[in-house]
């Protein structure tokens, strides 16, 4: 199969990357590095090879390449307190294109959040959906709601769902999860009326079952949320 040749080959770059620095190793360390995360999709190694490459390339377009390789590497294992420093870096490095942006300020961002520094992430997320209209635009605008949620600024975090579900609506994922957010939202203020509608939404419009389940997991807490309530009230009067 071609996996086990693109093993074999990767291997071969390897011992010469191992000896770095020398005459092939800058070419190996790449193409180690390359081998790794497109084809092998070994991401943890490829990282280390692109780190390494980062630190001996002597053009700027392999220095690029590496810096581009490790945050790409970084991304894929949700590494963001490692990953900061990389992303700063190509953040203001000369050549770095609009895509390398958007990711770095992705990373920073999922760095922010994971500090619970919710101002901060927000304002990285918010240079990323402006730099972007793929997927990463989406995954912005929800961590934007999020953040405000975590903030608990209802109101705030609804409207940024919202944007989501009416900016980004092809990606049906975060489109998903955004109403699971609004859900959210509507049973912290005890909106048990709007709280139950959103789940059984997505409980029916999902294709996601994983999103399916947690929607129905969520729509079976609001009712027994809002039948408890009932209860109190007609007790109460």
């Amino acid at each position: 199969s071609s996996r086990k040749e693109w093993a074999k080959a990767a291997e071969g770059y390897e011992a010469v990357a191992a000896r770095v620095p020398n005459r092939f190793g800058e070419k190996s360390l790449l193409q180690a590095a390359r081998l790794n995360f497109f084809d092998l999709k070994q991401y943890e190694k490829a990282g280390r090879y692109y780190n390494s490459l980062k630190e001996f390339a002597s053009t700027q377009e392999n220095k690029l390449e590496a810096m581009r390789g490790l945050l790409r590497s970084q991304y894929q294992l949700a590494k963001w307190p490692e990953a900061q420093e990389n992303a700063k870096e190509l953040l203001v490095y000369k050549g770095a294109n609009a895509d390398d942006k958007v990711l770095a300020n992705v990373v920073l961002a999922r760095a922010a959040e994971a500090d619970a520094q919710y101002d901060l992430a927000i304002s990285y997320y918010r240079n990323a959906a402006a730099g972007t209209k793929g997927e990463l635009s989406a995954a912005s605008r929800y961590g934007i709601a999020w953040c405000q949620f975590k903030q608990s600024k209802w109101k705030e975090a609804e409207k940024s769902a919202f944007e989501v579900i009416n900016k980004n609506g092809s990606y049906e994922n975060w489109v998903a999860r955004s109403y699971l957010l609004l859900g959210d939202i509507y049973m912290q203020q005890n909106d048990f009326f709007n709280a139950k509608a959103t789940f059984q939404s997505v409980v029916e419009n999902a294709s996601q079952p994983e999103l399916k389940e947690e929607a129905q997991r969520k729509l079976n807490q609001a009712t027994e949320a809002e039948r408890k309530q009932t209860n109190v009230s007609s007790v109460n009067h």
